[in-house]
């Protein structure tokens, strides 16, 4: 069932020009009992006529003559941030500092890459008048029910009613043996690996017997990424081995012991036999669930190697099946308020119920913005995954902002706000797509299959082969958002625009887009979001600091045109000696600084390039262009580092 069956939506001719054509436009309407009046016309799944119900053109903005300077540190491990995954989410706690400085309660503001929307979040908090668009429906749908939340006591009953429907099915679905009193108990998880072929002696092997390496503690246990062949002994690395097929190694469960430890046991007859008779029943054909194929992409192609082919394959047989049943209540589920809720609730399980899931000792969600097919996977109950995040939800419904809401949600691209007159905003908080990080429409495809909908990605501002879009065409998107941006924003307002990357040309591209928009950089800082990412903490100084670009419209038109290339890679020599002034200076400030420490795995501490670069970035942007790339500016890091003074290397490696 699509998402405006669920949702009551009905197809509305659009007021206004727009890429998207009429007969697509889709609204939340009001069902055969007349609810009309208590739904406001805030979120639709395609441009939104009502953008402009609360600007007011005639209050000027308040006046600020100074970008804003103080150190942004806000952390991720809030209820609001943990209540729906998305693939980039800015702390709202931090752009609430951004929204006092610039702004003044009522004032409306505009996130035209809203994401998750965690600036509506922000703005609500603080009173102010958010709007919110984003090309991605899966997108627009997870930011309505951020910013709407329902009461929390009700939306727990709804959870544990679906829940108690489903007990019966849950333990023919995850049923193990306890392997102490025997009682059949649900288990937590199961996992998974791969048999791989030997590159050297071409013998089979299977990977969680040999790569395994457990520890005393779950922070030194890892799955080695190299290792010897258990057959010829030849030394071989994971990741070029030819996956064969995939076998269940390990069971979790809890049942007998008084404080509910978790049981871990290799799968016993009993398992392997419900194993096989779930892939021979299937799922039931009254369930509906999506089937949609994978197509051309950047992160399709590693699913695609693997035989996953459409959406139903991304799951085993028992997690679709409990997903499909799951999906059925909620899709139905009397409450019109409460319904997209539940769904909501579904789509947060995201990856960590697929077979995408990867085992990791120490946990962890494996939500990552890929499709990464991993050699170890975990396969978790889907039941149980549900009511962790049900409680992890409702802790946000508590706490979220419960007065009037002024807001508005619209699907659609930021290269065509012509519902907002001009000069109507009073400040734009936004967090663009940064290059090639992240392909959102692609990364938002498994939701927007259960959702019923897809992103029309013609306008999507990517660096992206597979969508035939470079850097220049990544450019000139965002050239044509900003100067929507500055179109619609007041005269002398701000706009802040959160942003990271670890290339030269895209940080070009970004400058290029600012400028040629019309927009003065006046300054820009580091965002601390305290917390990094899984991969921020295990990989080798991936890039991973945000930076918050405090950008003004100029009263002066933009130029139709910058310096020419050519002459900005003049430059380079006068580019790279600033960057060895900053870091010289920095690491004999205070060197300890920066240090990067790993906190979920065991390994050396090491100099923290990220930090420095990040840094440099704020330090460099307002008054050159970016002509180093992070590889380029690591290198200068190391050359200074090796001429430092002995006295101040030795410190530095002491730290």
């Amino acid at each position: 069932m699509a998402l405006r069956d669920i949702l009551f939506i009905e197809q509305q001719e659009l007021p206004f020009d727009s890429p998207t054509p009429p007969d697509e436009a889709q609204k939340i309407r009001p069902d055969e009992r007349g609810r009309a009046e208590n739904i406001p016309p805030l979120f639709y799944l395609t441009p939104n006529p009502y953008l402009a119900d609360f600007v007011d053109l005639t209050s000027p903005p308040k006046p600020v003559h100074t970008p804003y300077n103080l150190d942004i540190s806000s952390g991720k491990n809030t209820y609001v941030y943990d209540a729906h995954t998305y693939h980039t989410k800015v702390p709202p706690q931090g752009i609430e500092l951004l929204l006092e400085y610039y702004t003044r309660p009522g004032d409306v503001i505009l996130d035209p890459f809203c994401g998750s929307g965690m600036t509506g979040v922000a703005a609500l908090e603080k009173k102010r008048k958010a709007i919110l668009c984003d090309l991605s429906p899966a997108a627009t749908f997870i930011a309505f029910n951020l910013t709407t939340p329902v009461e929390a006591t009700a939306y727990l009953k709804a959870i544990r009613s679906m829940l108690n429907a489903t007990k019966s099915l849950e333990h023919k679905l995850y049923n193990t043996h306890c392997r102490m009193c025997g009682k059949l108990v649900p288990i937590l998880y199961m996992v998974w690996s791969y048999s791989v072929i030997c590159t050297f002696c071409g013998r089979e092997f299977n990977l969680w017997d040999v790569a395994r390496d457990e520890r005393p503690t779950v922070k030194e246990s890892k799955i080695k990424t190299e290792f010897h062949c258990p057959h010829c002994d030849n030394p071989l690395k994971k990741r070029l081995l030819k996956k064969t097929q995939r076998f269940p190694v390990l069971v979790g469960y809890q049942c007998c012991k008084k404080s509910r430890q978790e049981e871990k046991a290799i799968p016993d007859e009993y398992d392997l036999a419900q194993i096989q008779k779930l892939e021979q029943i299937g799922v039931p054909k009254e369930l509906w669930y999506p089937t949609d194929d994978l197509y051309e992409g950047v992160n399709m192609s590693q699913p695609l190697a693997a035989g996953i082919t459409s959406v139903d394959k991304m799951y085993t047989t028992r997690a679709l099946w409990a997903m499909a049943q799951l999906w059925a209540l909620a899709s139905q589920w009397p409450d019109q308020d409460m319904r997209p809720k539940l769904l909501f609730t579904l789509t947060s399980l995201y990856q960590r119920v697929t077979v995408f899931s990867e085992f990791r000792f120490w946990g962890g969600s494996s939500n990552t913005a890929n499709f990464n097919v991993p050699a170890i996977m975990n396969e978790q109950n889907v039941f149980k995954t549900f009511e962790r995040k049900a409680d992890t939800i409702a802790r946000y419904f508590k706490t979220a902002f419960q007065g009037e809401r002024h807001l508005r949600i619209s699907t659609q691209s930021a290269c065509h706000l012509t519902q907002l007159p001009d000069r109507s905003i009073d400040y734009v908080f936004t967090d663009p797509p940064f290059g090639a990080n992240i392909n959102y429409s692609e990364m938002n495809f498994l939701w927007e299959s259960w959702l019923g909908t897809r992103t029309n990605n013609l306008e999507e501002a990517i660096v992206n082969k597979a969508q035939k879009k470079g850097v220049e065409e990544y450019k000139q998107l965002l050239s044509q958002a900003f100067s929507e941006v500055r179109r619609v924003l007041k005269d002398e307002s701000w706009m802040s625009v959160v942003f990271h990357n670890s290339s030269a040309h895209i940080w070009e591209a970004l400058q290029y887009a600012i400028s040629q928009a019309g927009f003065v950089i006046r300054a820009c800082q580091t965002f601390d979001k305290e917390h990094g990412t899984f991969k921020q903490f295990v990989s080798d100084n991936a890039v991973g600091y945000d930076l918050i670009l405090h950008c003004q419209k100029s009263l002066n038109q933009p130029a139709q045109q910058r310096e020419p290339q050519d002459a900005l890679h003049k430059r380079t020599e006068a580019i790279r000696q600033d960057a060895i002034d900053f870091i010289r200076s920095e690491m004999a400030r205070s060197p300890e600084e920066y240090v990067v420490r790993y906190l979920h795995v065991s390994r050396q501490d090491e100099l923290d390039y990220r930090l420095l670069y990040s840094r440099w970035l704020a330090h460099a942007l307002p008054r050159m262009v970016i002509g180093l790339s992070f590889e380029n500016f690591r290198e200068l890091v190391d050359h200074v580092k090796n001429s430092l003074a002995p006295t101040t290397h030795q410190q530095h490696q002491e730290s």
